[in-house]
This record gives structure tokens, C-alpha cells and sequence, in this order.
């Protein structure tokens, strides 16, 4: 089955380390993506999980699987979902550009849902993604988020 996904992709005034630790510390996961979030994380290697935590039971929410953990070169992230939902894959790479870093998220997954949804989800999913990578870039240079309520 092929593969389909989303590629986006931002340059960022600052070194690749500094965007590395955006990426993968929850507090900071928290700021950019879902401000008022509970984010947490087991670890920082392959095979710790990043979540959300429910603020009423503790439960693990949103969970996604730390599959490749390259510092500060590339981030793979696979959701953790209960079938029949499908899985989708998180991959962010972080390349020196300019001075900073180029950052590029590609988001796979899309051949698992039904034809018929497909295409709204990956629209929904396409300007989502362009408010998210905005975001990390205004909150590792330092200035107000240009979407405050998250992506």
C-alpha cells in the first residue's frame, strides 16, 4: 500500500539544539501546541511515550511512541491508537539552514482512513500543521505566538 502524507516545512533563527528541545520537552510541547495541556513524557528515547494527561483521571491521552530519537537531527513520532483507528506517523527533521535551522514535518498515515474522509482530514490536517510549525518558530525565537489557542 502506498504511503501518503503531509510535508511542511519553516526556517527558524536559532541552532538546531534549540529546536531539538522544543520538540521533545513537554513543557515546551505544552506552549506551542496546546497551550493548558497537561503534556508528559516517560522518557526522551526511543520507545518513551509523549502524552497528555487527563486532569480527571490520570488516564494517558493522545499518546505518541518516541520511534527514532537522532538528536538534534530527527524526531519520529507514531501515535498510539486502538484499532480499527489508524496509526500515523510524526517526522520531524532538523537541518542547519542560513544561520538556523530548516525544520520539515512530514505527517503519514492517510492510506488508513476511507477514501471518503481523506481528503477533509488531510485539508483540516494541511492549515493545522502550518499554524503549528508558526507557532514553534515564534515560541524558540522568543515572540508571541501568532496562534495562541494552539493548532
Amino acid at each position: 500500500m502506498e504511503t501518503i502524507s503531509i510535508e511542511r516545512s519553516i526556517w527558524i533563527n536559532a541552532p538546531r539544539e534549540r529546536v531539538w528541545r522544543a520538540l521533545v520537552d513537554p513543557e515546551q510541547v505544552r506552549v506551542w501546541f496546546a497551550p493548558g495541556a497537561a503534556f508528559k513524557s516517560t522518557g526522551s528515547s526511543a520507545g518513551s511515550r509523549l502524552y497528555i494527561e487527563d486532569p480527571e483521571t490520570g488516564a494517558e491521552m493522545h499518546v505518541q511512541i518516541l520511534e527514532v530519537v537522532e538528536p538534534p537531527h530527527r524526531l519520529v513520532l507514531r501515535s498510539q491508537v486502538t484499532p480499527p483507528d489508524p496509526a500515523f506517523v510524526t517526522s520531524y527533521v532538523l537541518d542547519e539552514a542560513r544561520g538556523g535551522t530548516q525544520l520539515t514535518l512530514a505527517f503519514s498515515g492517510y492510506e488508513g482512513l476511507p477514501e471518503e474522509v481523506r481528503r477533509q482530514v488531510m485539508g483540516d490536517n494541511a492549515a493545522g500543521f502550518e499554524r503549528m510549525l508558526a507557532n514553534i518558530r515564534a515560541h524558540v525565537e522568543g515572540v508571541a505566538l501568532p496562534h495562541p489557542e494552539g493548532f
